[in-house]
């Protein structure tokens, strides 16, 4: 017999379905309320860049459900990638010149990716047990505070190939024009 979910659980299940869209929505706020100027698009790329690179160093440690990676930027934070995504995402905002944008974005990173790391710490559990409870507690889930083991560890380039960290550069190069064509077509570049 099927047990019935609870309406946490519920809400739960369809978080964590609604990463995508709910991704793709906090683009479409920022488009939306887009008025890039020069220096807001140069400030804010310089912050997408500083994400990215976080995301392609994080990418270059992580050998997913084969290990707890526990060096590189995993020495500082459990979620590194997130961290990565949500300075991405305020680039964007400040390169939007958007405050409105950056709540909403804000709001909306914390309601989806929350249940979603969360869940995938709960599976990490179930895969390697007292050693991720250990490096749970070791670290916090997206502030990062400093340990000398970032420069533990090996880095690979072929990591990062194979999580198409390549691809999310594209799409943010993508993003980084389509805010010039923004600002051009508001008159605010």
């Amino acid at each position: 017999m099927k047990s019935e979910l609870t309406s946490a659980q519920r809400l739960h299940k369809a978080l964590l379905r609604a990463r995508i869209p709910a991704s793709i929505l906090m683009g479409a706020a920022i488009l939306l309320l887009a008025h890039p100027t020069m220096h807001s698009w140069a400030l804010g790329l310089a912050v997408i860049t500083l994400g990215e690179a976080l995301r392609i160093w994080a990418s270059g440690y992580i050998h997913k459900s084969a290990e707890v990676t526990s060096t590189g930027p995993y020495a500082m934070c459990r979620h590194p990638l997130y961290l990565g995504h949500f300075i991405i995402a305020t680039g964007f905002c400040i390169a939007a010149d958007s405050l409105l944008a950056f709540i909403i974005v804000g709001i909306s990173f914390f309601i989806i990716y929350v249940p979603t790391w969360k869940n995938e710490e709960k599976n990490l559990i179930n895969l390697f047990g007292e050693t991720y409870r250990e490096f749970m507690t070791s670290r916090c889930a997206i502030l990062p505070r400093w340990s000398s083991d970032i420069f533990s560890g090996e880095f690979s380039w072929d990591m990062v190939k194979k999580h198409r960290e390549w691809n999310h550069v594209l799409g943010l190069a993508a993003g980084a024009a389509g805010m010039i064509v923004l600002g051009l077509l508001h008159g605010t570049w």
